[in-house]
């Protein structure tokens, strides 16, 4: 078994090696972006308050802080939408380093990329960086159901929306021995789920807290107290929100770098929360790079 574990080890710094040789001698994208005089963004489609089509116009957190990006950098913007993969790893594959089988080649960056420690590391191909939203799962209770709130067992024989297939629907399904259950409320979208809170149809509600905030403002709920859930076990409640740039491209890095520092120091990523009905102090990193 140790053989086999060091063969792969091998293999894979092989397979880096190789990698990083065969980047020698080609552009750094940051060049390439440059003769081209756009910075081609990909963002996900569908994904409010983040990155969603209003009247056959993008918009949303990251599409401004795209733009804002391509500004600090002296270019236009080209978006490039894209419907999300299985996971990430099928994202960052078909939007920053190879390309989808269908075509379309790559862009330059991509928004709205997990930053966690370990999976940044396994990246031989993508580059993550960049933090610009500390995320956690939060819940949402109605006053008038819950005098006092002191464990998550309170929620059996309510009502909690949930995003069909989310972090917080499988948590809530298997704490407590799978007791809570049936109080699930679950909705194909966060974006149901929160109307359905706002209509008063629902006792609680657990969702993302940019997503829960965003979506609040979007539908013109009137903003509510939610508090950061702990979660047992393996879940994870709290993640960092970072972008991506195919591997061999220092220069685009930093330079991307440099204009989120600029943005968060100026104030103007302040302003884009804002705009959007997200609270500015949520963001910071859960793990420094």
């Amino acid at each position: 078994m140790r053989r086999l574990f060091l063969s792969i080890v091998l293999v894979s710094i092989g397979c880096f090696a190789a990698f990083a040789r065969a980047e020698d001698g080609f552009p750094d994208q940051l060049e390439k972006a440059r003769e081209r005089g756009t910075l081609e963004v990909s963002v996900y489609r569908d994904y409010p308050p983040y990155s969603y089509e209003v009247k056959g116009q993008y918009t949303g957190i990251d599409v401004d802080l795209a733009a804002a990006l391509a500004q600090e950098l002296g270019l236009k913007l080209t978006l490039r939408p894209f419907i999300a993969g299985d996971d990430l790893d099928d994202d960052l594959r078909n939007q920053v380093w190879r390309g989808s089988l269908l075509g379309g080649g790559v862009g330059d960056v991509m928004m709205h990329v997990g930053a966690d420690p370990e999976y940044i590391q396994r990246q031989s191909k993508v580059s993550i960086f960049g933090i610009y939203l500390h995320e956690s799962i939060v819940l949402a209770l109605r006053p008038n159901r819950f005098k006092t709130f002191v464990s998550m067992e309170q929620l059996k024989d309510k009502k909690t929306g949930v995003e069909l297939g989310s972090i917080s629907d499988l948590y809530l399904s298997d704490v407590y021995g799978g007791s809570l259950r049936e109080s699930v409320a679950r909705f194909p979208t966060a974006s149901a789920a929160v109307k359905a809170f706002i209509d008063d149809e629902i006792d609680a509600l657990m969702l993302p807290r940019g997503e829960m905030q965003g979506l609040t403002t979007l539908q013109g709920g009137a903003a509510f107290k939610a508090s950061e859930v702990t979660f047992k076990g393996l879940f994870r409640n709290k993640w960092d929100i970072g972008v991506a740039v195919k591997t061999g491209s220092p220069a685009l890095k930093t330079a991307l770098q440099t204009a989120l520092t600029t943005l968060m120091s100026s104030g103007k990523l302040a302003e884009i929360y804002a705009r959007y009905g997200l609270d500015y102090a949520l963001v910071g990193a859960v793990n420094a790079e």
